[in-house]
């Protein structure tokens, strides 16, 4: 699993989402593209094509020669030979009197995806970063531990800890019952310094994620001295050692494990809003309500389904960007279906706020 590109990490994905959120309205046409780099070269170039025809029928003629010149930097980036731990890549391209070009590689793949608007569409950004958030895992066997640092799906930092050698000092040096007591002592201490590394990783980095592995005996070990404030995030126990030395299987499991944990979270962040909604409390629906909650500075998190129309969803989207509100990206809830797609969890309730608003 490569170490990911200086560009994936979640704090670069950020900044571009807020750069892109923030690029002014333009009457030249914005080419958005997502490309998906296990696909051939070849697919990708007949893809945009016939995307390209379509998509240059719907400008005015003053316009067309900006867009082609937007989709040949495309297809420059598709004929580009990116290393091997390069999934996908997200372009935008615009030309004209406000001119802009912004490559983002990404070690994950993302769904293939062409758009021209006057904005960028970031949505798929968006959606991106609520579904990879950075994690933690601990990988530990009776040898030593790895610490790996998960951004967006790939490893971005991995650290490894050594236990000193006991075995050959029983019977030599050591009786039975000495050597046990001494590895236990050598047990704690491994597990210490563990614990030192993954707290001052996560405090340093932010992270609110977890995920436990390897040998159960140190599994529970770790699990008993982590401090309070650790353990409460701590989201997954994956009781499974490396093959030879092989760490790439426990560590897929580990992001399909944070994967699920994000779709909890997610559901649970939806529930919040359907209690909410019930009680006629901290929220609304629908997207005049949820547009004016955002303008309002009154919302605290919008709520968006993935099946909210393109032009409403990169609008809205943008609004809570550029507002630095939390974003919740969720698919198939049904109280959002009859309600326009979107909603958001409010940080109070204004007086002139109606009934309606709330209703469903």
């Amino acid at each position: 699993m490569p170490t990911t590109p200086a560009l994936n990490e979640m704090e670069s994905l950020r900044s571009h989402i807020s750069q892109l959120a923030s690029l002014p309205e333009s009457t030249a046409p914005t080419v958005s593209a997502y490309l998906d780099l296990y696909k051939s070269k070849d697919y990708l170039k007949s893809k945009l094509a016939l995307w390209a025809v379509a998509a240059r029928s719907t400008l005015s003629p003053q316009t067309r020669g900006l867009f082609d010149h937007a989709r040949h930097d495309v297809e420059r980036v598709i004929a580009e030979d990116w290393p091997e731990g390069i999934g996908s890549v997200a372009v935008f391209s615009r030309h004209g009197e406000s001119p802009f070009h912004l490559v983002i590689p990404f070690s994950v793949s993302l769904d293939l995806h062409f758009d021209t608007a006057a904005r960028p569409a970031i949505f798929p950004l968006v959606q991106l970063k609520d579904r990879f958030h950075r994690f933690v895992v601990v990988i530990a066997t009776d040898d030593a531990s790895r610490i790996f640092e998960v951004t967006l799906g790939t490893v971005s930092e991995s650290i490894l800890t050594q236990r000193p050698e006991l075995g050959g000092r029983l019977g030599r040096e050591w009786g039975r019952e000495h050597f046990h007591q001494r590895k236990r002592e050598s047990d704690h201490k491994f597990h210490r310094d563990q614990v030192t590394i993954i707290t001052n990783l996560m405090s340093r980095r932010g992270h609110n994620h977890l995920i436990l592995g390897g040998n159960p005996r140190h599994v529970a070990g770790l699990r008993e001295i982590l401090p309070k404030h650790i353990s409460a995030r701590v989201v997954g126990e994956l009781l499974k050692t490396p093959s030879g030395g092989d760490y790439s299987a426990v560590l897929e499991q580990a992001i399909d494990t944070f994967v699920e944990v994000e779709r909890a979270e997610s559901r649970d962040t939806v529930g919040r809003l359907h209690e909410q909604v019930r009680r006629g409390g901290l929220a609304v629906v629908g997207v005049v309500h949820s547009r004016e909650a955002i303008l309002g500075g009154y919302a605290a998190e919008l709520v968006i389904s993935e099946e909210l129309p393109k032009s409403e969803r990169e609008e809205l989207t943008r609004l809570a960007t550029e507002r630095n509100l939390a974003i919740e990206v969720c698919e198939g809830d049904e109280l959002l279906a009859t309600q326009g797609g979107v909603g958001c969890l409010l940080r109070y309730r204004p007086e002139f706020l109606p009934d309606e608003a709330v209703a469903v």
